[in-house]
């Protein structure tokens, strides 16, 4: 009790010394810190988020929109910029904002053009300054937008009736275009209306969605500058009749003059892949020297010093454009994607030479590809930490890029893991893994399917082969598995992710178990978690995810469903052939086998407040039901709490299931389900260089799917559920490197339904860091 006091009297001094520092410490005599803005827009239509894009100054950044640390941090410094503290003080720190009221007129200035931009062409904005507060000042911007302009009558001008035509195309019936492509309907549908704001941004979309109408069917040296919008506004009554007007074509003729000509189309006429290209030399495409070249289907493969390093009908195949087809931008798009993905590339790029043959425009096409390197080398060291238990792991991994010369990618990886395992009534003891895979990736699908499905998806087919051997004090475990699999992604759509695991198979063998450890557990647990068992079957997993680790700092959002089924095949085989039942199950080779399905289904969101503040959610949950040979999901298969990624108020393997309590022998064994549902949000704060904070909340439990003797009040039941669902707060330290994260975080039990009473409160009782505290060590965020 005496360290909790002395602890709370800690973080009050550091309060206090925090608020007793001043932000208006290195604010000159005469100036202002400007300590707040506010935006005011008096149409719903404006959004206030809509303008703070360019607003030209902003007060201090605050964590978690509350306190300016950045700001407290410079402050720290001392007034001699020399001294070595001072500097690193105020570079991690952040200086005062002074308020410059020529940057508050800039911002107006840009408030009044963006409105006007959206069509309120009348719109005022106004400034109001407040330096009634010592030193600080609130500025805020009120913007009335006024009447807007609207369009009344829309009409174009296209000279051209080819042109108009395919501007007047509607969407065909098929869902799909030809055997290539998704149709996108709003490719074939107008963004401007009558009565419709006279927004400029609608006025691009349209100037761009027309173009790509264009260049999707042949009018290669078609761009967006040759539509012009006119507007007539001289009625003085906020409306606009605006007017379409393609421009021709406009080409400098021989004698240096400028001449018109309606815009025509081109046809593609000789397609070439250059391998071994190097984009670094200048002029090496001109140099090139082939060493050997193929024909294939009408497209020339030349080959360089590396000769045939990838089969002809590999690169033929990712190439949608052929020989006397109409320039299209889709189709090009879509070689240059297909040739990216694959592995044994590491440089695509596309040329054309444009030519005039018999009165028709062509383009000679040359597509130019580097190859990678084809083998690769890895080592992987890490730090671990499960429940305390602290330990490290180190991996070799080897790849090579282009196994079969058809961009196959072989990859093996072998993995070595120590931990120290806590004092239990076995004793000290320690935690041995050994682990090794090899996997081989095809960039297509190895199965028989149509030409035409296999246009329309991006497809690996991954065979897999691993190795895994673990040994504790009580047992000794081997994991030999095998799997097929196909993962593929639309081709229109490249944020979804599809993976069909037609077969796996994994063999469970214990070579050795503690008798003394094997007696103390349930019959059941023995059986279905420490004997030697297969667990075959197949499942299918839906993903969708929007986040680019290149604009961390943008809304995004991701879902997963997935769905796993597994000794169907084997109970169905056992039937038929009349197997014998041992104990009332089924048995392969003397071997026992499992049968259940299962099915998860996960949704995350990331809303962007600002540049440096996030708000983050997640919401969750599985089942998975054992039935046939099974009435217990295998330990491997089934469901825990806590830890870096569920409830952190827990450490791993430590909650639930349900509201079973703590003894003395319910270890992690035990506390597993068959049931999870999870709920988290969190609130994420840039502080300084690569540094981010994070407070959040986390809720969830796993139960049971059945009541099981050793597992008292572990069932789903839901007449109690919600009373059984733990909560856990906390804050967290991320060092963001961009491409990866790494985090600490802590959290505090709120909510505790593993014991009685007004204990099961932790939040309103005093803190224990013993009984309620858990840290986390872990790569990436949670959710």
């Amino acid at each position: 009790m005496v360290r909790i006091k002395a602890l709370f009297l800690l973080v009050a001094s550091l309060g206090i010394w925090l608020i007793s520092c001043t932000t208006t410490k290195y604010v000159g005599e005469h100036d202002y810190l400007l300590d707040k803005v506010k935006i005011t827009v008096d149409s719903a239509q404006v959004k206030t988020n809509d303008l703070k894009p360019f607003l030209r100054q902003q007060p201090n950044y605050k964590i978690f929109g509350i306190l300016k640390w950045p700001l407290y941090v410079y402050n720290w410094s001392g007034r001699d910029e020399n001294r070595w503290l001072n500097k690193q003080l105020r570079r991690i720190g952040e200086p005062p904002e002074i308020m410059d009221t020529l940057l508050i007129s800039l911002s107006q200035t840009e408030f009044t053009r963006y409105m006007i931009s959206k069509g309120y062409i009348h719109a005022d904005v106004l400034s109001t300054i407040d330096t009634t507060k010592r030193k600080k000042a609130s500025v805020e911007y009120r913007v009335i937008a006024n009447t807007p302009y609207r369009i009344r009558n829309f009409s174009s001008s296209v000279l051209d009736n080819q042109i108009d035509s395919i501007f007047h195309l509607q969407a065909p019936k098929s869902t799909w275009l030809g055997s290539l492509f998704r149709v996108n309907t709003e490719e074939f549908t107008s963004l401007i209306h009558q009565d419709a704001l006279f927004d400029r941004s609608v006025l691009d979309k349209e100037r761009q969605r027309l173009t790509s109408m264009l260049r999707n069917r042949g009018y290669y040296a078609f761009n967006n500058e040759y539509i012009n919008f006119l507007a007539d506004s001289t009625f003085n009554q906020n409306i606009v009749d605006l007017e379409m007007v393609v421009r021709p074509f406009q080409f400098i003729n021989t004698e240096g003059l400028i001449e018109e000509r309606k815009h025509q189309v081109y046809y593609l006429n000789k397609i070439q892949i250059i391998t071994d290209f190097d984009h670094l030399s200048p002029g090496q495409a001109e140099r090139f020297m082939p060493v050997d070249s193929v024909l294939k289907d009408n497209i020339w493969i030349f080959y360089g010093d590396a000769k045939r390093s990838l089969r002809p009908v590999v690169l033929q195949r990712r190439c949608y454009i052929t020989p006397g087809m109409l320039f299209n931008e889709r189709a090009i798009g879509q070689t240059y994607s297909s040739l990216s993905a694959l592995r044994a590339l590491r440089y695509v790029n596309i040329r054309y030479d444009e030519f005039e043959e018999n009165d028709t425009l062509k383009l000679n096409c040359t597509i130019l590809t580097a190859p990678a390197k084809t083998h690769g080398f890895g080592v992987e060291i890490e730090g671990t930490n499960s429940a305390g238990d602290l330990g490290f792991a180190s991996g070799l991994n080897y790849q090579h890029r282009n196994l079969f010369k058809g961009s196959e990618m072989f990859a093996a990886k072998i993995r070595g893991a120590y931990e120290s395992l806590s004092i239990d009534e076995a004793g000290q003891g320690n935690y041995w893994e050994l682990a090794g895979e090899a996997s081989i990736l095809f960039p297509s699908f190895i199965f028989p399917s149509s030409q035409t499905f296999r246009d329309k998806v991006r497809a690996t087919t991954e065979l897999k082969i691993s190795y895994n051997q673990q040994r504790r004090p009580e047992y000794r475990r081997a994991i030999l598995s095998g799997g097929w699999s196909y993962i593929w992604q639309e081709r229109s759509n490249q944020l979804t992710r599809h993976v069909l695991k037609l077969y796996e198979v994994n063999y469970v063998f214990l070579p050795f178990l503690d008798r003394n450890f094997i007696a103390s557990l349930p019959e059941a647990i023995a059986l279905y978690n420490y004997s030697n068992q297969f667990i075959a079957g197949s499942g299918y997993t839906y993903s969708f995810n929007n986040y680019d680790p290149l604009k961390r700092g943008n809304s995004t959002y991701s879902f997963r469903l997935g769905f796993e089924s597994a000794g169907n095949l084997l109970y169905t085989l056992s039937s038929l052939f009349g197997a014998q039942k041992t104990a009332g199950r089924y048995r392969l080779f003397g071997i026992n086998y499992s049968q259940y399905i299962k099915g998860d289904v996960d949704f995350a969101r990331s809303l962007k407040i600002d540049d440096r503040n996030t708000v983050a959610f997640h919401i969750g949950g599985g089942i998975g039901y054992p039935y046939g040979n099974t009435t217990e999901l295998p330990f491997e298969r089934r469901y825990f709490a806590g830890g870096a990624n569920s409830n952190r108020g827990w450490s791993i393997r430590s909650l639930g299931p349900g509201s079973m309590p703590v003894t003395a022998n319910s270890t992690f064994v035990y506390r597993v389900g068959d049931i999870r549902l999870d709920a988290n949000i969190e609130y994420r704060s840039k502080l300084f260089w690569k540094f981010e904070m994070a407070a959040y909340i986390d809720g969830g439990n796993v139960w049971t799917i059945r009541a099981y003797r050793y597992q008292p009040k572990g069932n789903f039941d839901f007449s109690r559920f919600y009373k059984e669902i733990a909560m856990s707060y906390g804050l967290g330290l991320r060092l963001d490197f961009d491409y990866f994260l790494i985090r600490l975080d802590t959290g505090m039990k709120a909510y505790n339904p593993q014991v009685e009473g007004s204990k099961k409160w932790a939040v309103f009782h005093p803190l224990n860091l013993k009984e309620n505290f858990a840290w986390h060590f872990a790569v990436g965020y949670p959710f």
